[in-house]
């Protein structure tokens, strides 16, 4: 026996290849230093008790081996991963909720995230489609683990807006004809939502009508655009929350209110600054004129004290923050908060910590996730994604164009589909946290070089099996077990491994945010189907046993496809044609 000090968490991993095994175990050499014992003699002790139990018939493990100093490589029983393929079956499309597991014990906090979030005076780009993909994997992925999630999506429509006030008289000048105002927004979506009002209140009518009355349509009009755009991306939110609701019941106003009261927040003739000499660093207090309302920042780690209410008395943006924020861990008695911005947000971490801390609630509430930029590729060279006529690139432009150009004769729901599958697929094929090429050339290939439609089609193929198999008269029947025990071709064996893998990848990305894994799951698990179809021939009217056996591997396989699938926003299709690969 290890002493009680030798207690460290048990690591298994998948080995490199077969031969060594199915599972591999380092806990020998995490726990040397704490048990006073070389790795090799923990390893051998470890394998003794294994091994004892491995003559029962309800162990999994048929050998266990010592490698190099201490690492014990584990063979399960074939009959043993065999038999989980009824345990697939009886999860169906409930299989990634086994990811649950890893957190029995535990209670999951009551998540918010808010994600996308993009003003309504602009379209979704496809610089946003990363975090919208990202943030709604990740909110299926805590919901597979048993997290308690709602998704948000933040309306900045403030009435002091300058930056909405601008979109709403840009939009009244193209409807009426008049020169743009100074730095006004342009682009194909500002005259859409212009005409959109015209055709909606007539152009006579809206001539008359205040800036107030055209920014309250403008938002409206553009808000039902962004709406639109993210449900065709198959992408959807428990609650649209408004800014100005909150100036509107009095939320700003006691938010602030508490700052003041717990003295986080003071209108006192200074401002506090961090200055920097190399490596030193000191606050100093500088002069200020008396009147704006601060929000001591600097207390709670940010580099500087930041302004809540201007000297007029107007708030400033960071007061509907606090109020937010307020909102969120307070009012509504969310245990965690998250953010998901974009890679030109990152000052806005040390400030909403600080927002967060001033309120009086720790930090490890809150949480703010940033994404990287996306480099679209086409020819082998960056492509700047903008229009001819200069305008930004919106997501519909994105969908719309690898769906056409990868199947110019379907129809237009087909064509969205195709692009919506892809673009999903793409954004999440590397990590939310590494900057990322997004190659429009294989994105519109329908043969294997593409990941989505290598996925896809081994979803196909699998369908194809079955019917194939029903037309010969074997089909499927939970009331009729087939013997497992068959499945022991090594093919056969890495193909039911692989398919539960799946709760235990949902697991690592629910606590490290890793969605990107799951494009890569899907890749594999496809290969190792594929694998499987070439080795292993499914439909033998001579061995119809074995037929069964296989058959609800195939099923199994399906099974595991769907489920990754659903994670992920993609649809899974039963009939695919490939073309030749380039």
């Amino acid at each position: 026996m290890l002493p009680s000090e030798a207690r460290v968490p048990v690591e298994i991993t998948d080995t490199k290849t077969r031969d060594h095994g199915d599972f591999a175990c380092n806990f020998a050499l995490t726990a040397t230093k704490k048990a006073g014992i070389p790795p090799r003699q923990i390893g051998v002790m470890l394998k003794q008790v294994l091994e004892s139990s491995s003559g029962e018939a309800s162990s999994p493990i048929a050998t266990v081996e010592i490698a190099g100093p201490g690492f014990l490589n584990i063979h399960l029983k074939p009959e043993a991963v065999a038999a989980y393929v009824d345990t697939v079956l009886d999860m169906g499309n409930s299989l990634a909720n086994l990811a649950a597991q890893s957190f029995e014990g535990q209670k999951l906090p009551k998540l918010n995230v808010e994600f996308v979030s993009v003003n309504p005076n602009g379209p979704i780009t496809v610089g946003s489609a990363r975090g919208a993909v990202f943030g709604d994997v990740l909110c299926r992925v805590f919901a597979a683990a048993g997290y308690p999630v709602d998704r948000e999506y933040y309306i900045n429509d403030g009435v002091n807006s300058k930056q909405m006030r601008l979109f709403a008289e840009s939009v009244q000048s193209y409807a009426l004809g008049l020169p743009l105002p100074e730095n006004g927004y342009q682009g194909d979506y500002v005259k859409d939502v212009a005409e959109e009002v015209s055709r909606l209140f007539g152009r006579d009518a809206s001539r008359k009508e205040p800036v107030g009355w055209w920014q309250e349509r403008s938002q409206e009009l553009m808000l039902e655009r962004q709406r639109q755009d993210l449900a065709t991306f198959e992408v959807g939110f428990d609650r649209w929350f408004s800014e100005q609701s909150m100036h509107e019941s009095g939320l700003v106003t006691d938010s602030l209110e508490k700052l003041k009261a717990n003295g986080s927040a003071d209108s006192e003739c200074y401002r506090t600054e961090v200055v920097r000499e190399g490596k030193e660093a000191t606050l100093e207090q500088k002069p200020e004129e008396c009147g704006p309302l601060w929000l001591r920042a600097t207390k709670f780690g940010d580099d500087k004290d930041r302004v809540l209410l201007r000297s007029d008395g107007r708030p400033a943006y960071i007061a509907g923050d606090v109020a937010y924020m307020e909102s969120k861990l307070g009012q509504r008695g969310y245990e965690k908060a998250i953010i998901i911005l974009g890679p030109d947000h990152h000052g806005y971490i040390p400030r909403m910590n600080a927002v967060c801390q001033a309120l009086g609630y720790p930090q490890e509430r809150f949480e703010i996730i940033i994404f990287q930029i996306v480099r679209f590729v086409k020819d082998g060279k960056p492509a700047p994604m903008r229009k001819r006529d200069g305008n930004i690139y919106e997501l519909r432009d994105l969908i719309d164009e690898i769906g056409a150009n990868s199947s110019p004769t379907a129809d237009k729901a087909e064509q969205q589909r195709i692009g919506k599958d892809v673009s999903r697929f793409f954004y999440l094929m590397r990590s939310h946290e590494t900057h990322m090429d997004f190659d429009i050339d294989l994105a519109t290939k329908q043969n294997d070089e593409n990941p989505v439609f290598y996925v896809q089609y081994a979803h196909a193929r699998i369908c194809s099996v079955i019917a194939k198999a029903e037309s010969a008269g074997f089909v499927r029947d939970d009331n009729n077990p087939t013997d497992a025990a068959l499945l022991t071709h090594e093919t056969e064996l890495a193909l039911i491994m692989k398919i539960l893998d799946l709760p235990i990848e949902v697991a690592r990305c629910a606590k490290d945010y890793g969605v990107h894994r799951l494009t890569t799951y899907a890749i594999e698990l496809a290969r190792t189907y594929h694998h499987f179809y070439d080795a292993c021939r499914v439909v033998q009217p001579e061995e119809p046993a074995l037929t069964l056996a296989r058959l609800n591997l195939c099923h199994a396989a399906r099974t595991g496809l769907r489920a990754v699938f659903t994670l992920l926003g993609v649809s899974a299709p039963e009939r695919m044609d490939r073309e030749t690969a380039s």
